[in-house]
């Protein structure tokens, strides 16, 4: 069985930034997601991906049970839950 649940649907993302050494720094904090507040305590990879003139930024994110991929499109502004791993607190 794959872990990997494909979702891809817009949520709302609270984010926190920090200014590190002059660099602006994103984290996503907290989703709502289907009625459901999730807070992110954990940052793995962020990264930047073209999809055609569009610039999106990947984030893989943790709430310490399970991950998360989400993508910020950073032309229109709207975050999109990609994919989950279930570590079983759903």
């Amino acid at each position: 069985m794959n872990p990997l649940i494909e979702i891809n649907e817009t949520v709302n993302i609270i984010a926190s930034f920090t200014n590190v050494n002059g660099r602006v720094r994103v984290m996503p904090a907290r989703m709502c997601w289907r009625g459901r507040d999730i807070n992110f305590t954990q940052l793995g990879l962020c990264h930047p991906v073209r999809h055609g003139s569009q610039l999106h930024y990947v984030f893989d994110v943790s709430d310490g049970a399970n991950d998360y991929s989400l993508d910020f499109d950073a032309t229109t502004l709207i975050w999109t839950l990609v994919s989950m791993i279930d570590g079983g607190s759903l």
